[in-house]
């Protein structure tokens, strides 16, 4: 329901740019952009992934925010690629969010097993974004202070929790409490076990 608010206007955009625009026959009730080439843009929306199903001869998947996605909704997009040509491809493109997210489980985790051979991951960061404006790129710097977490996620391009975090300096690591009580170091614990209270 968003695509023709976000991705839509985007690749119309990038067509009018590109001077291809008037050569293209846009459909605006069924959101499809048929190529000089006759190559056919669809623009479908996930929000029942039932729906995508019958669609056959896809050779290209583009899946704008993917974490939004959940696997199974991902599944069933690579199971759309069967056109009888080389070369198939899905692309995802997001900004990484929490590392329980499957989108870091299938590609970023250190145990994840896909496709090495087939399958090409590209990091990029607003550093790399040479037409972003100062007030931008100075928005996002700031960040570093006043929400650490947001800065590693749409700064530096790391997986990260944005929201719900109470204790944000802590590492995972093997000690022995009577080395640390010997210290003189106190106890602490605590849980959360995801409740509003």
């Amino acid at each position: 329901t968003t695509l023709k608010d976000s991705v839509f206007p985007l690749v119309i955009d990038m067509l009018k740019k590109w001077k291809i625009y008037e050569y293209c026959k846009i459909n605006l009730s069924t959101y499809t952009i048929t190529l000089p080439n006759e190559s056919v843009l669809l623009f479908r929306g996930l929000d029942d992934s039932e729906k995508i199903k019958s669609i056959t001869d896809i050779t290209d998947i583009w899946s704008e925010e993917a974490t939004e996605l959940n696997l199974d909704e991902f599944t069933q997009l690579d199971l759309r690629l069967r056109a009888l040509v080389d070369d198939l491809q899905i692309w995802c493109s997001f900004n990484p969010v929490s590392k329980e997210n499957w989108v870091y489980k299938k590609w970023f985790d250190k145990d994840a097993i896909y496709d090495k051979e087939n399958t090409m991951i590209l990091k990029t960061t607003y550093k790399d974004n040479k037409f972003l404006p100062d007030s931008y790129i100075n928005a996002l710097e700031e960040k570093i202070h006043s929400n650490p977490q947001y800065y590693k996620v749409y700064a530096l391009g790391e997986f990260a929790t944005l929201e719900g975090l109470v204790l944000t300096n802590w590492r995972k690591e093997e000690f022995d409490p009577m080395e640390l009580a010997a210290l003189g170091l106190e106890h602490r614990a605590g849980m959360d076990l995801g409740w509003i209270d």
